[in-house]
C-alpha cells in the first residue's frame, strides 16, 4: 500500500539535507559547474522557494511510504490564479524502484493538483534521466521545450 505524508519540520531538513546535495551532483553534471558553485546556486533555488520551509504556501512536500516504510519523497508547487502545478522534485529510493511507486505518487500529484484547482502540470527532467523521461510520457507528459548544451 502506498501512502503520501505530509513532512513536518524534521522530516523537511532531513529531506533538504539529502535533495540539494543530489540535485547539486546532477546540476554540476550538466552544466559544467564546479560542487560548490552547484551546492550554492542548489541552496538559493530552495531559500527562494521555500521561504517558509515546509510551511510555504503552495508548495506541498510529502514522503512517499510504501508499508509504512519510507519509499521516496514527492515536492510540488500549485500556483493557484495561474491555474498551473509544477513538479519540482520525485525521488524513489533505490530498494523501491520498479514497483510502480513513482507512477502512482505521479497519480497522487495530479489529482491533488486538480482538487487544488490547476488545469495544467508541469516539470523539468535532465536529459539523461532517461527513466524518468519514459514514466512522464507514459504518464501524459509531452515535451513542452528544449534546452540543450554541449560541454567541450
Amino acid at each position: 500500500m502506498i501512502s503520501f505524508e505530509k513532512m513536518n519540520n524534521k522530516e523537511f531538513q532531513s529531506y533538504i539535507g539529502f535533495m540539494i546535495p543530489d540535485y547539486a551532483k546532477d546540476t554540476a553534471e550538466h552544466y559544467l559547474m564546479s560542487m560548490e558553485e552547484a551546492n550554492e546556486k542548489a541552496e538559493k533555488q530552495i531559500e527562494s522557494l521555500l521561504p517558509d520551509q515546509e510551511n510555504t504556501e503552495g508548495q506541498y512536500l510529502y514522503h512517499i511510504k510504501s508499508e509504512k516504510r519510507l519509499a521516496g519523497y514527492l515536492w510540488f508547487h500549485v500556483m493557484k490564479e495561474e491555474k498551473k502545478a509544477f513538479l519540482y522534485h520525485i525521488y524513489i529510493l533505490n530498494a523501491f524502484r520498479k514497483q510502480g511507486i513513482a507512477r502512482e505518487a505521479l497519480r497522487f500529484f495530479e489529482e491533488e493538483a486538480r482538487k487544488l484547482g490547476a488545469a495544467s502540470l508541469g516539470l523539468h527532467v535532465f536529459g539523461s534521466n532517461e527513466n524518468a523521461i519514459e514514466l512522464y510520457r507514459k504518464s501524459g507528459f509531452k515535451q513542452a521545450s528544449v534546452s540543450m548544451n554541449k560541454i567541450l
